[in-house]
């Protein structure tokens, strides 16, 4: 056997492992895109308060309101209005992010792996063919 038909074996090793999980990642991604919802754009208010810092916004033809939790300072700018983003099915959910990190980083893992395993297919069978 010689090195050719090994990097040809290998490749296509590699191939397989990385397009299975790149296309498990991908179902992934759909589910946990499903899940999040959509999000509404909508201007958010951040107001000093004697119950700490709460941020108020109006979805759906009512005001809301919640505590602003700590993490969430890096994401406030200057202007007093903020931009946020209420959830459709339930406008009492508000986030400063348009898209949750979890389907981002699905997506990102199965556009990995897939290129990986496109990338050892082509080796695979041009080492094979080569051989």
């Amino acid at each position: 056997m010689g090195s050719l038909d090994v990097i040809a074996l290998v490749a296509e090793v590699v191939a397989w492992i990385t397009l299975a999980g790149g296309g498990l990642c991908l179902l992934a991604f759909a589910f946990a895109r499903m899940a999040d919802g959509t999000w509404e754009p909508t201007d958010a208010v951040v107001v000093d308060g004697a119950g700490g810092t709460r941020v108020r916004w109006f979805a759906e033809g009512e005001f809301h309101e919640r505590v602003l939790e700590p993490d969430e300072h890096h994401h406030l700018r200057d202007d007093e209005a903020q931009p946020a983003y209420y959830r459709r099915r339930t406008p009492d959910r508000l986030r400063f992010e348009a898209d949750s990190p979890v389907p981002r980083l699905l997506g990102l893992l199965s556009v990995i792996l897939i290129g990986i395993g496109v990338a050892a297919t082509v080796v695979s069978t041009v080492a094979g063919a080569a051989a």
